[in-house]
């Protein structure tokens, strides 16, 4: 499965880039590594347990590529036996809500179907809304700190209001 995907190195000249601009790499960098963790989360959940559970070089870096167990290029179909059927919702819901009582819910919560909110299931069975800035705050405040150094290093307004307002966004959803 794994000779489905290439290894690809991205170059670029970066002689191009004023000193300041060098340094703000290793920061985007780093904001984006929270980022693609964070998506993690939401596709799979906890990226260690799984990777230390898959022993084969090549399967644990299908399941890199992947996100997790399910081969995105194959409808998601599980590549590791025990990984099961992907939920449907990934974990922005409940893996066992059905459309039905999300529906029923959500008329009576609309902060429910709000974007960029997860939806969660009390010890009670309730389903109740989680905002992503709430859910996700400390990797999100981290990718926020690391845009918002990158930002102090722009030397043009209009890249430097792009990153104070994308970080501003990570927090506040």
């Amino acid at each position: 499965r794994l000779a489905k995907y290439t290894t690809f190195r991205l170059e670029t000249d970066l002689s191009v880039l004023t000193p300041r601009e060098r340094q703000m790499l290793p920061l985007l960098i780093d904001a984006a590594r929270e980022m693609d963790d964070l998506f993690w989360l939401q596709a799979y959940g906890d990226k260690g347990d799984l990777l230390n559970r898959i022993k084969d070089p090549a399967g644990r870096r299908f399941a890199e590529i992947n996100y997790g167990p399910w081969d995105r290029l194959d409808g998601d179909q599980p590549f590791l036996p025990e990984a099961g059927p992907k939920p449907p919702g990934a974990r922005f819901y409940p893996p066992d809500i059905t459309k039905e009582e999300f529906e029923r819910a959500a008329a009576r919560d609309p902060k429910l179907k709000e974007l960029y909110t997860l939806v969660r299931r009390h010890d009670s069975g309730k389903l109740a809304a989680q905002p992503y800035h709430v859910a996700y705050a400390s990797r999100l405040e981290r990718a926020a700190a690391k845009l918002r150094e990158a930002a102090a290093l722009a030397e043009d307004p209009g890249l430097k209001r792009y990153l104070e307002l994308r970080a501003g966004a990570l927090i506040t959803d």
